[in-house]
């Protein structure tokens, strides 16, 4: 190629380079895409607290399915102790990754910030000088300020691209499944508070009218039918809600924890490679 093409691209590139990081472009996008992901994990959380609250409905079922000291007794830790379980390890991963998010969200505003633009500003404007004006030009001099200029620049850029990778990564691969995911959470949540409340209507129904009933016999194979058929309606709900906090763990860990720093380790990879090169023998 010839030498003052060379030279012209390269000024077109390192420029283009400064121009994008004082527009911040890259930057409102990543911030949005953030942004999205904050609220994603806050809706999850919601419905997973919602849940959280009936179980502790449900925990109390098992005190008014035994009216009057009568044999009405259902096993409620074989329903409750797998859904709190879950729920545990489903808050523990929420947690996880908002943490990952929030650290993300600090280094993004640390990328943006005037001192980075300006250094990075300066270490062009060096390198551009030795360019173009042959006298200045000293190989390790140049080889000093490339490599700050890459340093600087992973400092600016690395942060704004990883989000924009995962947030492509999520919008092409996980967001479909996520979002099945979550309605069908929603959908068992709304269906599980709907039992809980015929749960707690008939343990109403007994109270009222349990003494005023003659047939006790009577009353206690009632109860325990209703109480049968909602207790196997809302362990069938449990475990559908369960699976679909499988599914959400499984994005959730894959967007937030493990493509970022899979991202981190590929350019760290890459960021090595170029502080090992000689860059003026290229």
């Amino acid at each position: 190629m010839n030498p003052m093409v060379k030279k012209l691209l390269i000024s077109f590139f390192l420029i283009a380079l400064v121009q994008l990081s004082f527009v911040h472009v890259i930057d409102k996008s990543s911030s949005e895409q953030l942004d999205n992901a904050f609220t994603r994990s806050l809706t999850v959380f919601a419905i997973a607290r919602s849940l959280n609250g009936l179980i502790s409905v449900v925990q109390g079922t098992e005190l008014y399915a035994t009216p009057a000291g009568v044999g009405v007794n259902f096993a409620v830790g074989q329903i409750v102790d797998p859904m709190n379980d879950m729920l545990e390890r489903f808050s523990w991963i929420m947690l996880m990754s908002s943490v990952s998010l929030g650290v993300q969200e600090i280094l993004l505003h640390f990328a943006q910030t005037e001192l980075l633009q300006i250094l990075l500003g300066l270490s062009v404007l060096a390198l551009l000088f030795m360019i173009w004006v042959p006298r200045l030009w000293h190989k390790k001099s140049f080889n000093l300020i490339f490599k700050s200029f890459v340093l600087i620049s992973f400092l600016r850029f690395l942060v704004p691209l990883i989000v924009l990778i995962n947030e492509g990564v999520y919008a092409y691969g996980l967001q479909e499944q996520y979002e099945k995911a979550r309605l069908s959470l929603e959908v068992a949540q709304t269906q599980t508070d709907v039992i809980v409340q015929r749960l707690r209507e008939n343990r109403q129904k007994q109270d009222s009218s349990w003494l005023d009933s003659l047939n006790v016999k009577q009353q206690v194979d009632d109860a325990r039918i209703k109480m049968e058929i909602l207790w196997t309606d809302l362990k069938v709900k449990f475990n559908n809600a369960i699976n679909y906090m499988l599914s959400l763990i499984s994005i959730f860990i894959v967007q937030s924890i493990l493509l970022p720093l899979l991202s981190l380790w590929v350019f760290l990879k890459l960021f090595r490679k170029f502080m090992e090169m000689d860059i003026e023998s290229l």
